[in-house]
């Protein structure tokens, strides 16, 4: 019987999914302190699944210093499962530059320009997203059916009894996959959209059209114009910007 709904935390920033997708693939933003770090829990099999009707799936290994729970809460429609998304360095002030910085400062990760995390563009409207990425995307996490893993990211049960929660679960599905390692059995469950977790500020407001985010960060956002559209991007930002004044419009 499927008892549990699930869902992001409402407490922690969901920007640890840049902790999947916004890291050099080297981790080399940890400097010299890499193998000193202890490892978080996404290390021991979490993985960040992008997939799209009109693009390759692309999987993302997280930050060594991810740390990624689940917790079972009480809400008015049952028990449900929480995802809880948290850096292992948990005091900001002692984490890397390249991460306490993002997504305020334009050298923070891998960009050398302001530009809006993930998970921003992953809530924002469709018209933006098509523009940007030329195709509506989705995220998944995948977790491994690995019995370390499963104890370690439900404190207080056994690998079995996560093993049944997530099965128990409507929303998680089951897939096998090889993905650079020899095949292994993964439980699939869509990254949520949930805007009261996303990080905003002064300088990384919640996209809500194109003509705000491409003012904002116009520098990336035409980089990402040019790769896509060639010469003729300003064509394809005009449309979009036009598409959204006639939805504010009606």
């Amino acid at each position: 019987m499927n008892i549990y709904s699930i869902n992001l935390a409402d407490d922690i920033c969901a920007d640890g999914i840049c902790c999947f997708m916004s890291i050099p693939k080297e981790q080399n933003h940890l400097g010299m302190w890499k193998s000193f770090l202890k490892r978080g829990t996404a290390s021991y099999g979490v993985k960040l699944l992008y997939t799209a009707l009109e693009a390759k799936d692309i999987v993302y290994r997280p930050c060594r210093c991810l740390n990624f729970y689940l917790k079972e809460v009480d809400t008015p429609n049952g028990p449900a499962l929480r995802v809880l998304l948290r850096c292992g360095i948990f005091g900001k002030n002692c984490r890397p530059y390249t991460c306490k910085a993002f997504p305020d400062k334009a050298d923070s990760f891998m960009h050398d320009v302001p530009a809006p995390c993930i998970y921003n563009e992953y809530l924002a409207h469709e018209n933006y997203v098509k523009l940007k990425h030329k195709h509506i995307f989705t995220l998944f996490y995948a977790i491994k059916d690995d019995h370390t893993l499963l104890r370690k990211i439900f404190p207080g049960y056994t690998a079995e009894e996560v093993r049944k929660k997530l099965s128990q679960c409507s929303e998680v599905g089951k897939m096998s996959a090889i993905w650079n390692e020899k095949p292994s059995e993964y439980f699939i469950l869509e990254v949520s959209k949930v805007s009261s977790v996303l990080y905003i500020s002064e300088a990384h407001p919640k996209i809500t059209g194109v003509k705000q985010a491409y003012r904002l960060w116009q520098g990336h956002i035409e980089t990402w114009l040019e790769r896509h559209y060639g010469s003729t991007w300003q064509d394809y930002l005009t449309r979009a910007i036009e598409q959204d004044d006639r939805k504010k419009i009606h």
